[in-house]
């Protein structure tokens, strides 16, 4: 008989701001679990998923604005917690420009740090 203790699945990161572009997507990483899964997003008309049985990535391809949930679930662990992660599909709301001056002179050049910020107020990556 062999015993081996297998710690639930997770699922990194719990929390991610996409910006919405045709070519962009994003990998979440699979954590613990037995490595077989059964992933879920709540909404397939804002993002489609691809997931291959035994991989332990899941790759999110967005299509539309909104907030999807990512639910991962241990097919061969049935009473064991769900994983859960959330994404949010964002055009840019707006951009915040860093200057080490106050002013830049007409027709001159300066390093320009540019942040931008999704829907919710956070920066994106």
């Amino acid at each position: 008989m062999r015993i081996e203790v297998v710690e639930n699945v997770d699922i990194q990161p719990k929390y991610k701001s996409l910006y919405i572009a045709s070519e962009n997507s994003f990998k979440f990483k699979i954590l613990h679990g037995s490595g077989h899964f059964s992933v879920t997003i709540n909404n397939t008309d804002l993002a489609d998923r691809h997931h291959v049985e035994g991989d332990r990535y899941i790759t999110i391809y967005p299509k539309k604005e909104g907030p999807i949930e990512i639910r991962v679930e241990d097919i061969e662990l049935p009473d064991a917690e769900v994983a859960i992660a959330e994404m949010l599909i964002s055009d840019i709301q707006r951009l915040e420009l860093d200057a080490p001056g106050t002013l830049i002179e007409q027709g001159s050049s300066m390093d320009l740090n540019v942040t931008a910020i999704d829907n919710y107020g956070r920066p994106f990556d």
